[in-house]
């Protein structure tokens, strides 16, 4: 016996809406994931990234990224710890203080090292650095430049009692120095250069101290977890940026310029070193030199442990992961 004609009705009905809805859901596309949040400051090592957006590196590499760049470095290093970006250019001893705020950071890239544009500038008057004794310092304190200070103090037999350390960013230090706040003070190009033009004497460089201050890109953990293809993406096209500014320099300076809205006089990697693919493959090998991030990120480490800036113990393995190079 036939079911009755209304009971057909209702499972040809059902029958056409779950092959509906079936061919809906093969037709949806998923959902797009975010665009990566990748921040930086005014250092040129880090322009290979408004390289890679304004060429459509990133794009072509199959990634969306949103880039935030801004002067005040400080600032974006907490907005990353407080989990407003998803990665973000910095110096290496400003990435030792992230991780030991935030454990799921990694290093995934060496960007450069400062070999010449970071330096310690003095008022006119102070020529050297044995002048400095009971003078007045300006630096980041915890932060990569209070370890680049103290190897100069040391250089020159200078102890940290004979001077006053003042917590100052590297991006004040003309001005400061110029008001009398401060006798000396570590800063980075284009600040050093800005120091120097207002009579500002170089006490120090990073050319003196090889290795000591690289820059490296971190991302937060669980970003690379789960989007390993995208941060894979992003690396492709920071090294392409990277090789068309070393192959292409006035042109990638052009576009650096007009990108982020600066002087192109202030665009120079004059004492920076921009490190390729292949000088990072070399950079994160186990090593008992400068030479190798290990080695250096361990320097750090001590040292922040030393003045007592950072407690526990540290597992310098876990914040490095080549694996995306």
């Amino acid at each position: 016996m036939q079911p009755p004609k209304i009971i057909q009705y209702v499972l040809i009905f059902s029958i056409t809406l779950v092959m509906l809805m079936a061919c809906t859901f093969i037709d949806s596309p998923l959902p797009e994931p975010p665009p990566l949040r990748f921040a930086y400051s005014l250092w040129p090592g880090y322009f290979p990234a408004a390289i890679a957006q304004e060429k459509g590196f990133f794009a072509a590499q199959g990634v969306k990224v949103e880039t935030t760049f801004s002067e005040d470095a400080q600032a974006q290093i907490a907005n990353l710890s407080a989990g407003k970006y998803d990665g973000m250019a910095l110096a290496l001893g400003s990435m030792v203080q992230v991780c030991a705020a935030n454990r799921d950071v990694r290093m995934i890239i060496a960007i450069d090292q400062s070999d010449g544009a970071d330096a310690v500038i003095a008022k006119p008057a102070i020529p050297r650095v044995a002048e400095l004794k009971g003078k007045v310092i300006g630096t980041t304190l915890g932060d990569f430049g209070e370890l680049f200070v103290n190897k100069m103090l040391e250089a020159n037999g200078i102890t940290r009692d004979q001077v006053t350390f003042v917590n100052v960013g590297g991006e004040k230090i003309p001005v400061l120095l110029q008001s009398g706040a401060i006798q000396a003070g570590h800063t980075w190009e284009p600040y050093v250069s800005q120091a120097v033009k207002a009579g500002g004497n170089i006490l120090f460089t990073s050319k003196q101290t090889p290795g000591l201050i690289p820059d490296v890109i971190v991302f937060q953990g669980n970003v690379l977890r789960d989007r390993p293809a995208d941060i894979r993406a992003f690396v492709r096209a920071w090294f392409q940026a990277v090789d068309y500014w070393l192959a292409f320099p006035e042109e990638g300076n052009r576009i650096i310029a007009k990108a982020l809205k600066i002087q192109p006089e202030i665009i120079s990697l004059d004492g920076i070193k921009l490190l390729t693919l292949s000088d990072n493959r070399q950079a994160f090998t186990p090593g008992n030199t400068t030479e190798s991030l290990y080695y250096t990120t361990q320097l750090y480490f001590s040292f922040y442990h030393q003045i007592g800036n950072l407690g526990g113990t540290s597992e310098i393995n876990r914040f490095l992961d080549p694996s995306f190079l």
